[in-house]
């Protein structure tokens, strides 16, 4: 009796065997690359229900493999503001950021290639932190927290001429400090912002010019109640540079209290050492409202660093 009970069992666990084989059973020279040129709707399910003791599972060869297997939705993020660490030459002006955006519609979707004006909506978060590294305890000084929704448009140009694209961006950013009672600060923007690119596809030089605009809604009157008048209603974004050389951006705000500008200039390190992928970031500020703590003061500094998106 209890060997027909084993017998069945095992007739079962093969019969399965036979009819799931089809669906997860590559080439076992496939990398999980391979994976991402398929349609993920089916194989993100068929991951789901078969992936433990599969051959797909058993090709992964490091863990970030492994992690990748499981994470078919990590092609929707992707980096969005710059991504730096930043030492002042004055030590106690030191700054870093890191940013990211995630598509809340993926172009594979139905509806995307229906319509695709629609994968413009994104979800974006960016952290800016200041940080003093010339006290004894190196205390952060302050810290930016700005969620944001946006939508992106696809390029307006209907024609291509080769060398340029125009696209606009609009959407509604949180600001704040994270901090309570007389520390705390935050404020609100909704805003626009066209984009126009410029790029030789022969040399690959490009030149961005993308003007901002923002009005701000629930701003904090109890503890920044005049931001508005350090930080302005209007900031001029240019970026020039190539592809694989050097790249300078600035930004230029103007307000009530007085004008604000921000220089980067950034260098990719691989033009000089083969296994580095950095770039070498120089950064000079001159500029009211750079920290929502202390708004009302002009920050300048120069900053030195590293920085992996500029």
């Amino acid at each position: 009796m209890r060997l027909r009970k084993t017998v069945f069992v095992v007739s079962v666990i093969i019969g399965i065997i036979n009819l799931s084989a089809p669906a997860w059973a590559f080439n076992k020279n496939q990398s999980y690359d391979f994976f991402l040129e398929l349609d993920q709707a089916e194989i993100s399910s068929d991951l789901q229900t078969n992936s433990f003791g599969s051959s797909a599972a058993q090709d992964v060869q490091t863990y970030d493999d492994m992690f990748s297997l499981y994470q078919p939705y990590l092609e929707n993020i992707s980096a969005y503001e710059p991504i730096y660490f930043l030492v002042g030459v004055d030590p106690s002006e030191s700054r870093f950021q890191f940013s990211f955006k995630y598509r809340f519609l993926n172009p594979r979707f139905s509806v995307v290639k229906r319509y695709h004006w629609i994968q413009g909506f994104h979800l974006a978060y960016t952290q800016t932190s200041f940080w003093d590294l010339k006290s004894r305890s190196q205390p952060f000084k302050d810290t930016s927290y700005k969620p944001e929704l946006f939508f992106l448009t696809p390029n307006l140009l209907k024609k291509d001429f080769g060398f340029g694209k125009i696209f606009f961006q609009t959407g509604y950013q949180h600001e704040s400090n994270g901090r309570e009672a007389e520390f705390s600060r935050s404020t609100n923007y909704l805003y626009f912002k066209p984009l126009f690119i410029f790029f030789n596809k022969k040399n690959k030089f490009g030149l961005q010019i993308a003007p901002k605009i923002w009005a701000y809604v629930g701003n904090d009157d109890d503890t920044n109640p005049d931001l508005m008048d350090y930080r302005g209603y209007f900031d001029l974004e240019i970026k020039a540079g190539m592809a694989k050389n050097f790249v300078i951006k600035s930004h230029f705000r103007s307000a009530k209290k007085g004008s604000s500008i921000r220089l980067d200039l950034t260098y990719p390190l691989n033009n000089l050492f083969e296994n580095i992928d950095l770039y070498f970031q120089i950064q000079y500020v001159n500029a009211l409202a750079e920290s929502l703590i202390n708004y009302k003061e002009r920050t300048r500094a120069v900053r030195l660093g590293f920085s992996i998106v500029r």
